[in-house]
């Protein structure tokens, strides 16, 4: 049922001018300026002093479903070609003047829409408004440039044949949307890809590229006044133009239907979805609250009862997606295949039984208060408020339509979620996709999902009713406690959030062949359970208080991490302490533990970009605890018991090994009385800095480790020793890095806009408590391989015989530089950060001196550190191709 018949639709929940119900919203949000030039182009500004960083988007309201026949792919490909050259800036240009500023630029295109957006330091907005207006307006869509970005796109849609969920989400699209082009990839087809010229791309920009359909958006640290004028001198000159938009409409759904796909992949996905409603529907509020209670968060229905109970499925969740158009409620679950349609079956029960019975209170109120605090972690960020803007103006016409929305939120009740669930959710208009290992999917056909489905309805025929239940500093503050743990709390009244973290010396680090992943899996069990809650229980009270609990491992640490709102931190922070220090290390949730990380490992043999990786470690490191998988292998997590586990718990979690930071809306003394109270208890311990593994000498000759897998795409890593984290020459490498990473970089330039080799290639450089690696990663089209690997060589050679220009350096140190002030804008990126870093004995402030180390590093440092570390007769290569 496509959103229902139109009339149905329209009888249920009309969508009009939704104001006219919540007659006590302001009609606009007082902060928030909507302005307008003559020639019909809209100008959302948003002013904020949360930290000194402004966002500057660009939004066109044309995405893929606006598409004609023989533009399948158009609008997706615009994104990628107004980064290819304007009048004034050549190729590389574009990415470059942004992250040569300390920014960040990027684009997406949805069905819908087609954002451009830069997030950049405040004393730059200018130029990032320049450079993102200079792309959307004065684009040249050189002939040559069309034709090596055709090879681009080519190579993303064929990385996209290699992801299980991808291949899963186009068929279950396809299936729903045979009229609507929702049914249609956005990325379009190899074929109407390769089709693409000059003439047509440019045709499709001026048809939609006009005043009336681009919308200008900046938030953060702006001057508005500024900003309006300097819109009105780039676009006062712009055509409004007239695109219409003509989208078919979707008949609706009469009876189930399938789409199954067999692959050459290690797991089953599964997607179960319901056509339903579009983004301005007054049932959308009601579906996303029913979504939360169905699958989402550890204690919502599906994960405790398909997921925990029965076993049938590595992970679950559900969704509600609301576009300009009907969209989908959906439920996606991972798994094996044998057990597909029994987690189907369950799926349907549980779907069925909110068609046929209230939800609790305590359902609806931890739903409705998750929703609610979410607000709260959004307005941290300058790019989700513009992001918040400019979507509801383009949707709805209304950028403060989040108001509205959480205002039904706060007004839905348990009758609303049974109302849309029986009028969304019924069988007969589901669509059930999968995608299947090829050597198992036979087992699976339209006839036995259909059976699956035929028996969850039959189970909940009858009728039941669920049971009812009832001005301080602002400066850093640190503190001992009493056992010798570490604490460390930074004030931030901005934002009424609050974000902790524990830290602790662990993860890789500390492990051996014979336990690789036991941190990891330790990590994992602090979250199933303690000595006073079950699992279930642990999980619902997080949810209810509308907060995260979580667990980390990592190559050198592990801990678990806090977030909330300012008003629920006590609670939350016993939680938080209890998980840590009294895990119960249950039987039952071990074995719970021991199959979810099976299936990850499994799930991993997909995700090639991340086992070429594992290869390229093994290979590199010949003992070093470095070279472990950090989730561990098939053999050691069979293995693992309730005693190695408490065994590892002791050997941690003490108080000398520990480091506890709170950031956000707190008094740092009565935040510092809250957790040596939860703490105390700790024990204090043995130096575990004194039982860790010795640094392994860096290869002195070349290592190679190629797996063979028949894929769309071959996956490679070209790597080299690297640095600790105390070493000097870390900020430098850091600068060599982005000299040749980022989309203004040498790689990105060379080998994937002049050349398109690849749609992916990047530089990163991982540090360590002991020396981690320096490396280059690419994928590319199998044929194309050995061109890839002498392109990524001959660009590190350039970086070894020449210093890099003045230019290069400038954008790679403003880059870095900007991002680190981006990155400090949320409170739990900042707690992590002094976490980490007071416990590698680096000190809690050791980030603040990062921006000028960047700064002082110059051509010549950046010359001399690639060609201590970039030996290519000490290279190690991994690689895995057809």
């Amino acid at each position: 049922m496509q959103g229902g018949a139109p009339e149905e639709v329209a009888r249920t929940a009309p969508v009009r001018n939704l104001r006219e119900r919540f007659a006590t919203l302001a009609p606009v949000d007082a902060d928030v300026r909507v302005e307008q030039l003559p020639n019909g182009l809209t100008v959302l500004l948003r002013e904020t002093r949360l930290a000194p960083v402004a966002e500057v988007q660009i939004w066109a309201d044309v995405g893929s479903a606006d598409e004609l026949d023989h533009e399948r792919g158009l609008a997706h490909f615009h994104e990628h070609m107004l980064f290819k050259g304007t009048e004034r800036r050549g190729v590389g240009e574009i990415a470059g003047a942004i992250e040569g500023a300390g920014g960040r630029i990027n684009a997406f295109t949805s069905f819908d829409v087609t954002c451009y957006h830069a997030t950049v330091p405040s004393d730059v907005v200018g130029l990032g408004l320049d450079v993102l207006s200079d792309a959307v307006r004065a684009s040249i869509f050189d002939p040559d440039e069309v034709a090596r970005e055709v090879g681009v796109v080519l190579e993303e849609i064929s990385r996209s044949e290699d992801d299980p969920h991808h291949v899963l989400s186009d068929a279950l699209f396809a299936a729903v949307y045979r009229a609507h082009p929702y049914g249609l990839p956005i990325l379009g087809t190899a074929e109407s890809v390769s089709s693409f010229t000059r003439e047509r791309v440019r045709a499709f920009y001026e048809k939609w590229y006009t005043a009336r359909n681009l919308v200008v958006v900046a938030t953060g640290d702006i001057d508005g006044d500024a900003v309006l004028e300097q819109v009105h001198t780039i676009f006062g000159d712009a055509p409004a133009g007239e695109a219409i938009r003509q989208r078919p409409v979707e008949p609706r759904q009469a009876e189930m239907r399938t789409a199954l796909e067999a692959r050459p992949f290690e797991r089953a996905c599964v997607d179960a979805s319901w056509p339903v409603v579009p983004f301005q529907h007054l049932d959308s509020a009601p579906l996303d609250l029913l979504a939360f209670i169905l699958g989402e968060g550890d204690s919502s229905r599906l994960v405790r009862r398909v997921k925990e109970e029965s076993g049938l499925v590595d992970r679950i969740d559900a969704s509600c997606y609301t576009p300009r158009d009907p969209g989908l409620f959906g439920v996606t679950l991972d798994g094996e295949t044998d057990d597909v349609c029994a987690a189907l079956e369950h799926v349907i029960r549980e779907t069925e039984r909110v068609r046929r019975e209230l939800v609790t209170e305590e359902e609806l109120e931890k739903a409705r208060r998750n929703f609610l605090a979410s607000k709260a972690w959004e307005r941290e960020s300058v790019s989700g408020m513009a992001r918040k803007l400019g979507s509801g103006h383009l949707l709805t016409g209304d950028p403060m339509y989040e108001e509205i929305y959480l205002e039904q939120v706060r007004n839905t009740t348990r009758e609303d979620l049974l109302r849309v669930a029986e009028s969304w959710l019924a069988p007969e208009h589901l669509t059930v996709a999968a995608v299947l290992p090829e050597a198992e999917a036979s087992g699976i056909t339209h006839e036995t999902i259909a059976a699956a489905v035929e028996s969850g309805v039959a189970s909940t025929q009858r009728r039941f009713t669920a049971p009812r239940r009832a001005a301080p500093s602002e400066a850093l503050q640190s503190y001992v406690l009493d056992n010798g743990a570490q604490l460390h709390v930074l004030p931030r009244r901005d934002v009424p959030v609050i974000a902790a973290r524990a830290a602790l010396l662990g993860g890789q680090l500390v492990e051996q062949e014979s336990d690789a992943g036991i941190t990891a899996f330790l990590a994992s069990m602090w979250l199933r359970g303690t000595e006073s809650r079950s699992s279930a229980e642990f999980a619902n009270r997080i949810e209810s208080l509308a907060s995260d609990v979580d667990g980390f491992s990592g190559r050198n640490s592990c801990g678990v991490t806090l977030d909330c709102t300012t008003e629920q931190f006590e609670p939350v922070l016993e939680l938080f302490a209890e998980a840590l220090t009294c895990p119960a290390f249950a039987e039952d949730e071990i074995e719970r533990e021991r199959r979810d990380t099976l299936a990850a490992l499994a799930r991993r043999e997909d995700r090639l970009s991340a086992r070429v990786f594992d290869l390229f470690s093994k290979a590199h490191y010949a003992s070093h605890p470095y070279r472990l998988p950090i989730v561990g292998t098939t053999e050691n997590v069979t293995r693992f018991d309730r005693d190695a586990l408490i065994a590892h718990q002791a050997r941690l979690v003490q108080a000398n090994n520990l480091v506890v930071t709170v950031v956000g809306d707190v008094d740092p003394d009565e935040a510092a009385a809250a957790v040596s109270q939860q703490l105390a208890a700790l024990p204090g311990g043995a130096r575990i800095e004194d039982q860790l593994a010795p640094d392994e000498a860096a290869p002195t000759e070349r290592r190679e480790s190629i797996e063979r897998k028949d894929r769309s795409q071959a996956h490679l890593v070209l790597g080299f020793r690297g640095v600790t984290l105390r070493d000097p020459d870390r900020d430098v490498l850091e600068v060599l890095s982005q000299v040749l990473a980022g989309q203004g970089g040498r790689l990105f330039l060379e080998l994937r806009d002049r050349r398109s080799l690849a749609y992916t290639v990047s530089a990163m450089n991982v540090e360590g408590l002991a020396p981690g690696f320096f490396a280059v990663y690419m994928g590319t089209s199998p044929e194309r391989y050995d061109e890839a690997l002498t392109g990524i060589r001959d660009e590190l050679a350039r970086v070894v015989d020449q210093a890099p220009v003045a230019e290069e350096l400038d954008r790679a140190r403003r880059y870095l530089i900007g991002n680190h002030a981006i990155d400090q804008q949320r409170s739990s990126g900042r707690a992590l950060q002094i976490a980490l870093d007071a416990r590698y004995g680096l000190g809690p402030m050791a980030d603040a001196g990062y921006p000028a180390r960047i700064a002082a590093v110059t051509a010549d440092d950046v010359l001399r550190v690639a060609q201590r570390i970039l030996v290519p007769e000490h290279a190690t290569l991994a690689a895995i191709r057809p």
